[in-house]
């Protein structure tokens, strides 16, 4: 369960876009996934190992990257394996994608005010 989904008023796409930017919001969060992209599936020992994090670490930060719907986890015996599940930052891309524009044309504003100024 995650309390950032469960705020009222907002709507299941909004609930997922707030998870999924909290779980990306701190810097490990986002080691963890980008070694899930190069690695694949990890056991999370193996992830600890990389970042030099103690078990304990690692597992918080897998446990706010699962409610957040970024990574699976699959059991196999007493190995828990981890892997990202791309769809989940879908929607985040659908979000950025949408607002490119308004952004693209908010910076070339700026360079080009920048450049008359200086």
């Amino acid at each position: 369960r995650n309390p950032l989904s469960e705020r009222r008023g907002k709507t299941r796409a909004e609930q997922r876009l707030t998870s999924v930017f909290h779980g990306l919001a701190d810097p490990a969060r986002r080691k963890i996934i980008a070694l899930l992209r190069e690695s694949g599936e990890l056991p999370v020992g193996v992830i600890g190992r990389a970042f030099a994090m103690t078990q304990n670490g690692v597992s918080k930060h897998v446990k706010v990257l699962e409610a957040a719907g970024l990574v699976r986890r699959r059991i196999e015996g007493r190995v828990h394996w981890i892997s990202v599940d791309w769809s989940a930052l879908q929607v985040a891309y659908e979000f950025l994608h949408a607002h490119h524009h308004f952004w693209s044309t908010r910076l070339d504003a700026l360079v080009d005010y920048t450049r008359r100024t200086s």
